[in-house]
């Protein structure tokens, strides 16, 4: 197992938006067998993304987590533990021995149930090409060829 943890001088950055490194901790049975610090490459949401990805992490611990944030880390599978604060190492320590940090209700935050939103992205729909059924003009239509 695979934990990240954004990290700002030992403790848990509160803003993903600003951080530059993660404290990458890698687990087995419980005990964390390593731990390195993970440079991002600037603080973008698609550089956190690929840093998350290419280290294969399998836990977010983290401070603040928007909503297109975490829709992403969601579909990629990640679990989320937002709103910790304090030591990195200390909050990884506590989620493998597992005990109750940060603020769960995070996640559950403007969420909600809608039939015309597969995804769930809360129609955040900036980044994609929006939901429910999508429709092309019968001007497209007169240039397909028939087949």
């Amino acid at each position: 197992m695979k934990i990240a943890v954004p990290y700002e001088n030992g403790q848990v950055a509160q803003s993903l938006a600003a951080c530059r490194q993660f404290l990458i901790v890698t687990a087995k049975n419980g005990d964390p067998t390593a731990k390195e610090l993970a440079p991002c490459a600037d603080t973008s949401s698609a550089a956190m993304l690929k840093l998350i990805g290419l280290h294969q992490i399998d836990v977010l611990i983290c401070g603040e987590l928007g909503i297109s944030t975490r829709n992403a880390l969601e579909m990629l599978g990640v679990l989320l533990i937002p709103g910790v604060s304090g030591p990195c190492e200390e909050a990884v320590a506590k989620f493998l021995i597992g005990e109750q940090q940060g603020d769960p209700t995070v996640l559950t935050l403007c969420r909600e149930e809608d039939p015309d939103d597969p995804m769930n992205c809360m129609h955040d729909c900036s980044k994609c090409a929006g939901c429910g059924p999508i429709s092309v003009p019968d001007a497209v239509h007169e240039h397909v060829p028939k087949i």
